[in-house]
């Protein structure tokens, strides 16, 4: 009875240590987390929430034994992170900046409105909140083949938007330097006095814009495609770049930036996908006060799903040995459990 009881004992101790496990990776690591993410009250700005390189897996590469668990496991982190920074930001609007799918620019149609409708459901925003999309050389082509003008016009018809958007006293211009081609802004919009009006203008891109400047005078600009934190500064007086440096991983910082001093300001948003080769994932999170030509920002990191799925290894091996010698221990006392019997003696 005691052996039997010892037993059951541990079989509720490895069911709880199964239970804990999956409670934490799914849920606790993620509220953790995100209690660590910097806020502040903005009642007269622009609350903007950047999302780069999502790149949702498709099904012409990720075609090997398991696939489907791995497409289903990156949707699920994705659609739990983003959940969780649309609850904390609160954002007025969402950016997001390119590489939607991984495999949408040589998807056939059917499998690029299977890619889409996952897109929908994991990114799923309420309709008050404007929506802002990119595309990106994963989703069009344009960086190791050439951009399909058939493939942007399927995204540009399935992401229906002028390139030019505003939102109350921000102008949201696009830039795609994938095509060449940028936002039929009015000819004034980036003249050096057209800071002094009460407006923000704010450039989006997915790919990098800083390192080969163009005609960007008194902007912030948001940009992805590199997979890192990073802010690039331009000095306009000597056209000369004054400030390169990588935002620290899991600092949750706010920095500031001011629009009426002369400088440009890029932000390169890390991709929020745990399956792009780094291991410091987020979001971007800015606030923009036209008023007093001042943008705040910083990144909402998030926790590594790889350490997850390790733990989650580690404890299937650890209660598989467990369960084995539990096993082996069982049967030794059953085996000497046998009653034995001795002849007696005759005399």
């Amino acid at each position: 009875m005691m052996r039997r009881n010892r037993t059951k004992h541990k079989l509720i101790f490895i069911g709880l240590v199964l239970a804990f496990t999956v409670a934490y990776n799914e849920f606790f690591a993620y509220e953790i987390q995100s209690f660590k993410w910097a806020t502040r009250d903005c009642s007269d700005c622009v609350k903007v929430l950047l999302v780069a390189d999502p790149q949702i897996l498709g099904e012409k590469n990720e075609n090997y034994i398991g696939a489907w668990l791995a497409r289903w496991d990156n949707d699920q982190y994705l659609k739990k992170t983003f959940t969780r920074a649309l609850r904390h930001s609160q954002p007025h609007a969402i950016a997001f900046l390119g590489d939607l799918m991984d495999e949408g620019h040589i998807a056939p149609p059917e499998y690029f409105q299977r890619y889409k409708e996952r897109f929908d459901d994991i990114f799923y925003t309420p309709e008050h909140i404007m929506k802002i999309y990119l595309p990106g050389d994963n989703d069009i082509g344009g960086e190791e083949d050439m951009v399909s003008s058939r493939i942007h016009s399927r995204f540009k018809f399935s992401y229906s938007q002028p390139d030019t958007l505003s939102l109350n006293s921000v102008t949201f211009f696009k830039v795609n330097r994938l095509t060449h081609s940028m936002s039929q802004a009015p000819k004034d919009a980036f003249l050096n006095d057209y800071a002094e009006r009460n407006t923000t203008n704010v450039i989006l891109s997915h790919i990098p814009l800083l390192f080969t400047p163009g005609s960007f005078v008194q902007n912030i600009i948001f940009t992805a495609h590199e997979h890192r934190a990073m802010h690039i500064s331009l000095d306009t007086a000597t056209d000369q770049l004054s400030e390169i440096w990588i935002l620290p991983p899991y600092k949750t910082l706010l920095y500031q930036f001011r629009m009426d001093m002369g400088d440009i300001h890029e932000l390169q948003i890390p991709t929020c996908s745990y399956r792009m080769g780094t291991p410091y994932m987020g979001y971007g999170l800015a606030y923009i006060d036209t008023q007093e030509k001042i943008v705040e920002f910083t990144i909402l990191w998030l926790p590594g799903r790889f350490p997850q799925l390790l733990l989650y290894l580690f404890i299937l091996v650890s209660v598989i040995i467990f369960s084995l010698k539990l096993i082996s221990g069982c049967g030794c006392c059953v085996g000497n459990s046998r009653p034995t019997y001795n002849r007696l003696s005759t005399q």
